[in-house]
């Protein structure tokens, strides 16, 4: 007897890639050295790059290239493909960043290897290109949900890529089909359906119970989640400061530090919107069933009636009943009765948008 295991939405869901676009001063160089920990020597900016300490560990990092691309280094991938660009706004290449299930990389590392690079495989036979992937840990400081915060960072080249007879580097024509205003977007969710079916057949041989969707967002726990506030990595950082303040105040015995200005800044704007959400929801929730009760209000109207018997619908001596000629109904009675039920629609929205402002300044005014 086999057991039916209950597949949800896992919360990494997070999969975002975007060109390397020189317009905003950014290096292909640069992403390389940062996802694989490498101190890199950029020739086209004169300039060397590393990775900062205390931002997470970089477990592992390989080179996915064609055949006999084995003794690629990172600076000779990389430098070539800045220089390859020629173009001032030109784009090198393309990073991106794509969160991991923690049960795949809490018990070992061969379940994220295995997804990390049968993906740049896919990247590498559907498009050409080269890539660069690296796994990287969550950062030591992390607590809570963010010491879950296992992902995977990949470079990939902007043009195709071969080897000459030597093993070295060629650079050939652009993939365009990744820039195309509309096919893009047709590549990048089928880079994401890729994604998707492995990292799913990775839970499945481990045995989890979750499973990822990146077609939807999650929907928490149920109707009623009420949305977060996002927090970029600034945020964090100084949150995380705070709270190493705290802990520190805590177990020495001393008085608790108060937060800095930008933090109480942020904490008062997160309950703030976190009340407007909620608010927010509170409305949407009533103009609906306003709008299903008017819907069916409007169903009952719009069955269809036949016309009274009068003078001039009643079939003549000789005529039959279906070539009598009935009154047809007004042409604007229609017109009216919708024009009355999107009224009464607007009258109950604006209505509940006001007892939800009124709710929440009397709250505000309690707090």
């Amino acid at each position: 007897m086999t057991t039916k295991i209950t597949q949800i939405a896992s919360k990494a869901v997070h999969y975002r890639t975007q060109p390397i676009a020189r317009r905003k001063d950014q290096s292909a160089v640069y992403y390389a050295a940062y996802i694989t920990g490498e101190p890199l020597y950029d020739v086209r900016r004169d300039k060397t790059f590393w990775r900062k300490d205390g931002q997470g560990d970089v477990l592992l990092w390989e080179i996915v290239g064609p055949d006999g691309s084995q003794d690629w280094t990172l600076a000779e991938l990389w430098n070539g493909a800045e220089g390859a660009a020629k173009k001032i706004n030109e784009r090198p290449g393309r990073q991106t960043v794509i969160a991991l299930p923690h049960e795949l990389c809490e018990g070992g590392h061969e379940a994220a290897q295995r997804v990390a690079r049968g993906h740049c495989l896919w990247l590498r036979d559907q498009y050409g290109t080269a890539s660069t992937w690296a796994f990287h840990a969550p950062s030591p400081q992390a607590y809570g949900e963010s010491a879950k915060n296992w992902h995977i960072h990949i470079v990939e080249t902007d043009r195709r890529m071969t080897a000459n007879g030597a093993g070295r580097p060629v650079f050939g024509a652009k993939v365009r089909e990744l820039t195309d205003a509309k096919q893009g977007k047709v590549e990048i969710e089928r880079r994401r359906k890729d994604w998707e079916k492995r990292v799913n057949a990775e839970l499945h041989r481990v045995g989890a119970a979750t499973r990822v969707n990146l077609r939807r967002k999650s929907q928490g726990d149920g109707p009623d989640y009420i949305p977060g506030v996002h927090r970029g990595p600034k945020v964090n950082a100084m949150l995380r400061k705070h709270q190493a303040a705290t802990r520190a105040a805590m177990i020495a015995g001393r008085a608790l530090p108060l937060p800095a200005k930008r933090v109480a800044s942020y904490l008062a704007y997160a309950a703030a919107r976190k009340s407007a959400n909620v608010a927010h929801r509170a409305i949407w929730q009533a103009t609906g069933r306003v709008v299903s009760q008017i819907t069916s209000a409007s169903v009952q109207f719009s069955e269809t009636t036949d016309p009274p018997t009068t003078e001039k619908n009643r079939a003549e001596l000789g005529q039959s009943k279906g070539e009598a000629t009935p009154i047809a109904p007004p042409s604007d009675v229609t017109q009216d009765v919708e024009t009355a039920h999107n009224r009464e629609a607007r009258d109950w929205e604006r209505f509940w948008e006001q007892e939800a402002r009124k709710a929440l300044s009397q709250r505000q005014r309690q707090k």
